[in-house]
């Protein structure tokens, strides 16, 4: 007698009647927490293409003592206060997404849901990570042409120490990133990165900034290790931790969130969008990137044109179309001086 079994209706079982099982809900695997584009604080609307502020600084501390009743000289005896000013600047760059799709293909009853919304909703995501990647890239400013758009700086450029393109003479220098204020754990050779290492980057950016304030560090997953590290000291090949907490209910945790050190305290946030460039793929540069962002508002995204999607016509027939854009910058306003970096 003949039998029909499963494994007999071929390899498309629906070619004998058979029906397919597929599941309603598409699962995307790519990165979607984008943390720097959700803490740093928005400030003010642009008003034009290059986004400028100007910093200022405080004399060094003197008191040689005064002669009473000395007269002072009219020309010599009194100081200009505007000579420690410094002009900064970062252009607005523009960032889109676009996405059709054709009649029939809307037409069709496909899985996941409506063709043209997921389309939509995708391409808000994406561009959401490229913002993201674009703040914690290595980017430097340039003007646009007819066959590139305007660039900005990214934080790779702020948190540079020895950056002379956003600060090309001394007056502007006084503002860039400290010496010392940036980890090379790439180049560590293998060493990695101590907790001296970090508790002396900590510190230059301490004493240029004067404030022992809270961080966020914004880090891929090897510098994240890297800190959790510090509790953990091996000792004759063996493990062994270094806790403070009570572990009388069972649970050892070992994950450091948290960092308190003399020069204020650190949260950990993990990223892997730092150090992209354009159409890149995850590597050492990106797990070894981190940002020390002070939580005082001195680091902000500034929009010409907030993130909006357009909905264009079905104008020749062959389906519909959109586009997602935003205009945008950030402004370190007090220059590099309170931020870090671990590259």
């Amino acid at each position: 007698m003949a039998l029909a079994t499963s494994y007999s209706l071929g390899d498309r079982p629906s070619e004998r009647g058979a029906r397919e099982s597929l599941d309603n809900v598409i699962r995307r695997v790519a990165v979607e927490d984008t943390p720097m584009f959700s803490l740093l604080p928005r400030g003010p609307k642009a008003q034009a293409m290059m986004e400028e502020w100007i910093c200022d600084d405080l004399d060094a501390p003197r008191f040689p003592g005064v002669v009473d009743g000395k007269a002072l000289a009219f020309s010599g005896g009194f100081a200009d206060k505007t000579t420690s000013r410094a002009r900064l600047e970062n252009r607005i760059q523009q960032l889109e997404r676009t996405y059709a799709v054709s009649p029939q293909a809307q037409a069709v009853n496909t899985a996941g849901g409506d063709l043209l919304a997921v389309s939509k909703s995708k391409s808000l995501v994406e561009l959401k990570r490229d913002i993201e990647a674009l703040i914690c890239s290595d980017t430097d400013q340039s003007t646009g042409t007819s066959g590139a758009g305007d660039r900005l700086s990214g934080l790779g450029v702020w948190t540079n120490p020895a950056n002379t393109s956003r600060f090309p003479d001394a007056t502007h220098q006084a503002y860039r990133a400290r010496s010392g204020s940036r980890f090379n754990l790439t180049g560590a050779g293998g060493a990695g990165m101590t907790e001296a290492n970090f508790r002396d980057l900590l510190q230059a950016i301490y004493e240029g900034h004067g404030s022992a304030s809270s961080y966020r560090l914004v880090a891929g997953p090897s510098v994240i290790n890297q800190v959790s590290g510090f509790t953990r000291v091996e000792v004759s090949n063996h493990a062994t931790y270094q806790l403070t907490q009570n572990v009388g209910d069972g649970t050892l945790k070992l994950s450091v969130q948290e960092y308190i050190s003399d020069w204020g305290r650190v949260y950990l946030v993990p990223s892997l969008l730092n150090g992209f460039t354009t159409g890149g793929t995850l590597g050492n540069a990106q797990r070894n990137r981190g940002y020390l962002i002070p939580g005082d508002g001195n680091l902000q995204i500034r929009y010409l044109e907030d993130i909006r999607t357009i909905d264009l016509a079905d104008v020749d027939g062959d389906g519909k179309r959109g586009l997602v854009r935003a205009m945008l910058t950030i402004c370190p306003l007090a220059g590099g001086k309170p931020l870090g970096s671990i590259v």
